[in-house]
């Protein structure tokens, strides 16, 4: 697990993420492992803009094993690297004036599979955090989420939103990819 502080700035919004664990209805049980498909949660709270992915690893990189190869070992550094941007994975509205301000990554696709199912098959499972600040949370109405370009092994993307105006579930896609906060 891989945290990475890009601001001193403590920010307890992140526990708000974990009411979210459960699926909004018609979106399928959360951790359900389905490659092209993941999950992400949206907290919009103050001044805080709080994001959590849980996705199968092939959606990143393409495989679920431990990697093999020179080619699958830089796979996963890249797939790990761009993680840590979510700036550049999920884009506020510029009005709101949002800046990252933490991230957790995690990527493990060792000996150890997260889900064994007995029969050879391993399934491998990625998760992010990432928290904004936002200068003018006001004026906060869209997230385009970049997820799509940056990693393509993705069709959909069930969302949980939750803001001061209620819970929501929303599917994105590659080319419908603009979260209406």
């Amino acid at each position: 697990m891989y945290l990475y502080p890009t601001h001193s700035r403590a920010v307890p919004g992140l526990l708000l993420l974990g009411l979210l664990s459960v699926a909004a209805p018609g979106h399928g049980d959360p951790g359900e492992h389905i490659h092209g498909t993941a999950e992400l949660s949206v907290v919009v709270d103050a001044d805080s803009l709080l994001l959590e992915l849980t996705t199968p690893a092939a959606n990143l990189v393409g495989f679920e094993h431990p990697p093999r190869t020179d080619a699958e070992r830089s796979a996963v550094d890249q797939a790990r690297r761009t993680l840590e941007d979510g700036a550049a994975l999920f884009v506020p509205n510029a009005e709101a004036e949002c800046v990252q301000i933490s991230h957790l990554a995690r990527l493990d696709l060792g000996s150890a599979p997260d889900h064994d199912h007995g029969d050879e098959e391993v399934h491998a499972d990625a998760h992010g955090e990432w928290a904004f600040t936002c200068a003018k949370p006001v004026l906060l109405s869209q997230l385009d989420v970049r997820l799509f370009e940056h990693f393509p092994g993705k069709e959909r993307l069930r969302v949980e939103l939750a803001t001061s105006a209620g819970r929501r579930a929303v599917e994105l896609t590659p080319d419908h990819h603009v979260l209406d906060l």
